[in-house]
Formats: structure tokens, sequence, C-alpha cells
């Protein structure tokens, strides 16, 4: 499973904290796990990701940095806990935000589509 995570603070559509809420991955569609949760938080050019389990402190697995234009988010990686090829590597996405939902699309430079689906939850 792959996972954009992103970061945001102040005034832009990204703005909050966003719970992953499923995805489709090259046509294969996947649910939230019920066993943990995923959630990223953007600030005004940051972003961080974290699972939560339980009652364990929530464990950052994901940050970096982004920059929207137009209805493209850039996101570039720059630390992730699990060993990642796409750390310094800018990858760009198509993203709609309605209301307290946020869709992500694009390619993964392994060139895995995906999809993914996440609700605001701050």
């Amino acid at each position: 499973m792959c996972l954009v995570l992103i970061s945001s603070c102040s005034t832009g559509p990204l703005n909050g904290t966003w719970q992953y809420d499923g995805g489709i991955y090259n046509g294969r569609s996947q649910k939230a796990s019920n066993e943990f949760q995923m959630q990223r938080t953007y600030a005004s050019d940051t972003y961080e990701a974290f699972m939560l389990e339980g009652n364990n402190p929530p464990e950052l697995y994901n940050s970096g940095i982004y920059e929207i234009k137009g209805d493209s988010v850039l996101i570039t990686s720059k630390f992730s806990s699990r060993p990642s090829q796409n750390t310094d590597v800018t990858i760009t996405y198509k993203f709609t935000v309605d209301k307290d939902k946020l869709i992500i699309n694009g390619v993964l430079p392994n060139g895995m589509i995906v999809e993914e689906y996440w609700k605001k939850i701050k």
C-alpha cells in the first residue's frame, strides 16, 4: 500500500488534519483499516503523516513539503520511517476538496496508479 501524506496550517485548501478513508491502487479497491488509523496534517508548506493504533502514541511515518499549483499538489517526502525510493522525489498529484472530503490522484514513480480518499477531522 502506498500512501500520499501531506500537512497544512493557515488558509490553503488542504489546511487541517485528514484521515485516510480508503483508495484504489492499480484498479484495486482498498478500505481503511479497522485496526489503525492514518492521518496527515497539512501546514503552510509542510505535512506530517501519523499512524494511530490503540492506546499507543501516534507514530510519525512520513513528512515532507508540498506545493499547490492549480488543481495539482507537488509532494516531496523528506522523511519516511520505512525504506522508500520516493524520499526526495517530487510526485505530482491532482486533488479535489469537497467540504470534508479530499481525493488525491496520481502515478507513483514505480508506475502504480493511486486514488486516495481522505476525510477532514480537524
